[in-house]
């Protein structure tokens, strides 16, 4: 995840503090946010079973396109991407599953319509472009 620090205002990097065989359980693990400007570090410790972890920490999402119909959000440089390629694509086709649907087996399916819709697509790209020139 890609924050801002909350002491410079540059850019942050959230990440597990976790072994490879934490991983399945990623949702509860400790994370560890380092400042690549300041050097600034800030942790949070393991969430209680049961309870999911905020992946940002509780610090403000550094890329966040903000438009008219609310914000999207990339969590990190390669998602930005991901999501600047599939909203600019004409033909925006998702790999279905051995049953044939696509509902919530991808991250675009989770997208809000609002993004995905034609007639805003100018209007996510030209926020999309504004955070990577502003942000990265």
């Amino acid at each position: 995840m890609v924050v801002d620090c909350p002491s410079c205002g540059g850019k942050a990097v959230v990440t597990l503090l976790a072994s490879d065989t934490d991983l399945p359980r990623r949702t509860f693990v400790a994370r560890r946010m380092v400042c690549h400007a300041c050097g600034a570090t800030r942790e949070q410790a393991l969430t209680p079973r049961g309870q999911a972890a905020d992946p940002f920490i509780g610090l403000k999402a550094r890329l966040r396109a903000e438009t008219r119909h609310g914000d999207l959000i990339a969590w990190n440089e390669v998602h930005l991407d991901y999501l600047e390629q599939y909203l600019s694509g004409r033909l925006r086709i998702e790999t279905p599953d051995e049953t044939g649907r696509t509902r919530n087996k991808s991250v675009v399916s989770r997208l809000p319509a609002w993004a995905k819709s034609a007639k805003n697509r100018d209007e996510v790209l030209k926020a999309i472009a504004g955070v990577r020139l502003e942000k990265l």
